[in-house]
């Protein structure tokens, strides 16, 4: 009975709230599909135990195309995320393992087989790179790995995961200091994402230049994001530039 007892009194329930937002212009001239982009996340840690964690995580990605009416901010697309998941934190390293679950609307029109996504995820780390201490890190060189798994299961008589063939995915970011001082700095980031689908590998690779001021673990900033390369087949800005402006806490 001490055991439970002793739990019970070492669980907090800290409701730590991180996250950030940006919004960003693509500089193409094409605009039909890629416009603006605005994005929004925020991450909690619900309870906690020692050197675990439970957390809720959302985000919501906001696609605006080609505009017509002198309107620019006029969402086409919209990507909502919600995730369940538990952090680990062992010497110097966090495991986060995940549940995920996340659908792609169109906005104003019906279109049949809207995309809806569940997967399960696990992410190793450094605990440098966990949300709650990224933004204080005296480190210059971070990275992360995430393994994905997307079952195609029946429920009710439809599929789980019915918007693509994504089986799984692997997914690399990396974060280099370039220039830090008190209050300023530059950051270098690239992203490799690797979707294995029923016949065909997917890919998303971007390379984000981030510079921003920092003050009391919040930061401001510009960012130039490249993609590498892109054949996504629900976003592919395959070759596109995205200048930002971007806010984290």
């Amino acid at each position: 009975m001490l055991l439970p007892f002793s739990l019970i009194i070492s669980l907090e329930i800290p409701l730590e709230f991180h996250g950030g937002g940006f919004m960003g212009k693509y500089l193409n001239s094409d605009t039909i599909r890629y416009n603006l982009d605005a994005s929004f996340e925020i991450y909690c840690t619900t309870l906690r135990h020692r050197n675990i964690s439970t957390y809720v995580f959302y985000r919501d990605d906001l696609d605006m195309a080609e505009q017509t009416g002198g309107v620019s901010i006029d969402p086409r697309y919209a990507h909502y995320y919600i995730a369940f998941g538990l952090d680990y934190f062992f010497r110097n390293y966090v495991i986060t393992g995940y549940f995920m679950h996340d659908c792609i609307h169109d906005i104003d029109y019906d279109v049949e087989g809207t995309p809806v996504f569940n997967r399960f995820r696990l992410k190793l780390a450094p605990r440098d790179y966990h949300y709650s201490l990224r933004l204080k890190t005296a480190k210059r060189f971070l990275w992360s790995v995430d393994i994905g798994y997307y079952p195609h299961w029946d429920y009710a008589g439809w599929d789980i995961n019915s918007g693509a063939d994504y089986r799984y995915d692997v997914a690399l970011d990396f974060m280099f200091n370039v220039v830090s001082s008190d209050n300023f700095g530059i950051d270098l980031e690239p992203r490799f994402i690797f979707t294995k689908g029923d016949t065909t590998v997917y890919h998303q690779h971007v390379i984000g230049l981030l510079g921003f001021y920092k003050r009391s673990a919040r930061r401001i900033g510009l960012s130039l994001d490249y993609n590498l390369y892109n054949n996504d087949p629900l976003k592919s800005p395959n070759k596109l530039w995205l200048f930002s402006v971007y806010l984290e806490f």
